[in-house]
């Protein structure tokens, strides 16, 4: 996966996904959802571990009632996120550690909304940018699960309209390619930088997007700028817009808007309540706003969105991410509820092409500071966040800001080294 620039939107406060690039050495890893906690054992830990209730520099709550768990107690963690604020440039953070089917801590500090002095909790929304394709991978293969496509079908025999690739219009792209960043679509980010709401959701549909995108007679289309030279299946490039389509591609074959299959079929089933892919659904009071970090401190953005919305536009708290995270980690079910068969997850957590060995179906897996883990993270305008969990000890990490972090490799260290204790 390579970077993109910062776009002059970017520096405007209108936001276009980036990636940033990744290291196996854990010096970079940023290409790098809870099941009913048993107080006693959590209580025990937290004892262990000196986690007794306290109050945070900034005034954060160290303990939080965790909703659909009884009323019962999430501890603190350890790591106190408010010494990292500063070091890594962003206004607010919250994190969360699970294991073993739990979330066994949180962690929160900083403001979520400086002008209205309000600070980020475990329930504070935030923007999650490119962690956002996970959850579009999971429509993907649950609509493979009931056998209404095939990986490797070509998508054109799904699409109203056929993909049109310069001087190759009879060429395949696979579900697989898609999922995979192999399928020769390129992001132009100047297109996507014009194609920004600000202060609500993007008007245009998935449908028009696409189309105009990608068929010759589209008012988006550029053959130079929206395709690789590269035959589909022979490069691989992260595409942000390969994943918007499909998206596109769960909403024509489910026969429902994309993020109304997401709402029933993902986070209902996994108590998500709070998390949408529309600005519109949000409880604004619980939103966390975004920032840039400037000379002078940190400007607010005004909230934004994308017709590009399956690539990077999710937003939800640490607690109901945690949700997900937690059905991926135990074979895609969550407190009674599968969402995905455990041999789905095994083929999403595996490596799919010998183009890139880290790449999984969307998921990626990455060395960190000697752990194997699988994961995702992402970055736009006023929002960070990263979210891996290590298969082998069946623990993960979730880290969410509401700034451009810097240097926060430490930090997601220090939680992974938190959670072995548990």
């Amino acid at each position: 996966m390579e970077p993109d620039t910062k776009s002059a939107r970017q520096v405007s406060g209108q936001g276009i996904e980036r990636e940033q690039p990744k290291t196996t050495n854990g010096a970079n890893f940023s290409r790098l959802a809870r099941k009913s906690l048993l107080v006693a054992p959590l209580a025990a830990a937290a004892v262990a571990l000196g986690l007794s209730t306290w109050t945070s520099k900034t005034g954060n709550t160290a303990m939080a009632t965790v909703p659909n768990t009884g009323g019962a107690y999430v501890p603190a963690c350890r790591t106190d996120l408010t010494d990292f604020l500063d070091r890594m440039k962003v206004p607010g953070l919250a994190a969360a550690i699970v294991k073993n089917g739990q979330i066994v801590c949180t962690a929160s500090a900083g403001m979520a909304d400086m002008k209205r002095d309000r600070r980020v909790n475990d329930d504070t929304i935030f923007l999650i940018a490119s962690v956002s394709k996970t959850i579009t991978a999971t429509a993907i293969m649950q609509l493979a699960e009931r056998g209404a496509l095939q990986l490797d079908d070509d998508i054109n025999k799904y699409l109203p309209y056929d993909i049109t690739f310069p001087d190759r219009r009879d060429t395949e792209v696979s579900f697989r390619q898609l999922l995979t960043h192999t399928a020769s679509i390129r992001d132009n980010s100047k297109f996507i930088d014009s194609a920004v709401t600000m202060g609500a959701d993007s008007p245009m549909s998935l449908a028009s997007l696409t189309r105009g995108y990608l068929t010759p007679d589209g008012p988006f289309y550029d053959p130079k700028k929206n395709f690789q030279r590269s035959v589909p299946g022979t490069k691989s490039k992260y595409s942000n817009m390969g994943i918007t389509l499909a998206g596109y591609l769960v909403e024509v074959i489910a026969g429902v808007p994309f993020d109304a299959y997401c709402r029933e079929h993902i986070f209902a089933p996994l108590g998500m309540h709070q998390t949408s892919w529309r600005l519109s659904d949000i409880d604004q009071s619980a939103l966390a706003v975004p920032y840039e970090k400037k000379s002078s401190g940190f400007a607010a953005y005004e909230q934004y969105g994308e017709p590009n919305y399956p690539d990077g536009m999710l937003r939800t708290s640490v607690t109901e991410l945690a949700k997900f995270l937690i059905a991926m980690m135990e074979g895609g079910a969550y407190n009674g509820r599968r969402i995905l068969q455990a041999a789905t997850v095994d083929e999403m957590l595996k490596r799919q092409t010998r183009l890139d060995k880290s790449q999984g179906l969307v998921w990626f897996k990455e060395d960190i500071g000697g752990r194997t883990v699988w994961g995702h993270d992402g970055s736009d305008d006023g929002a960070s966040a990263t979210m891996w969990f290590e298969r082998k000890r069946n623990q993960g990490v979730i880290l969410l800001a509401n700034g451009e972090w810097k240097g926060e490799e430490k930090l997601f260290k220090r939680l992974f080294k938190e959670a072995d204790a548990y």
